[in-house]
């Protein structure tokens, strides 16, 4: 009977255990890379001789603007109408899209349902000088200044 609760009791502490291993960490972030990158997965094609994607879904994270598209094999599931919107869903509304990109295109790669995707992700250039970033921060300060000043007066009136 011991031995049995000792056992159960390592079975609830590894339950729980795996339970908080799917909890997402918000110190965990992320390292890409600093300049413009492109990840392929599948048979690496010129662009002229791919086929038409069966989805392309774009979106953003840690400053890249990124477009992730592909196509999966004619026999996937993948294929239907219904998952092919759920999963371009999924990938839209994230938050952290470069790394749901590639967790999602690795999983799908794996079981062979993925024939082939793209991840191409650009760094916007930032034309403005450090100057002229902090002109426009000094003017901000200032507006917001005159804001809270003509508040003060209008809760004196």
């Amino acid at each position: 009977m011991k031995a049995f609760s000792l056992l159960a009791s390592l079975l609830v502490a590894l339950a729980s255990m795996a339970a908080t291993a799917q909890l997402p960490n918000p110190f965990y972030r992320v390292q890409l890379p600093d300049e413009d990158f492109v990840w392929p997965w599948g048979n690496p094609r010129s662009t002229e001789e791919r086929q038409r994607p069966d989805f392309s879904v774009q979106g953003g994270e840690q400053g890249f603007y990124c477009t992730a598209e592909g196509a999966f094999r004619p026999a996937s599931r993948m294929s239907d109408f219904e998952n092919l919107r759920a999963f371009e869903m999924e990938l839209t509304g994230s938050l952290y899209f470069v790394q749901n990109v590639t967790n999602l295109f690795n999983f799908y790669y794996r079981e062979r349902e993925l024939d082939w995707a793209v991840l191409d992700c650009v760094k916007p250039a930032n034309d403005e000088s450090d100057e002229e970033v902090q002109e426009r921060l000094d003017r901000a300060v200032e507006r917001a200044e005159r804001a809270r000043e003509r508040r003060r007066a209008q809760e004196e009136d």
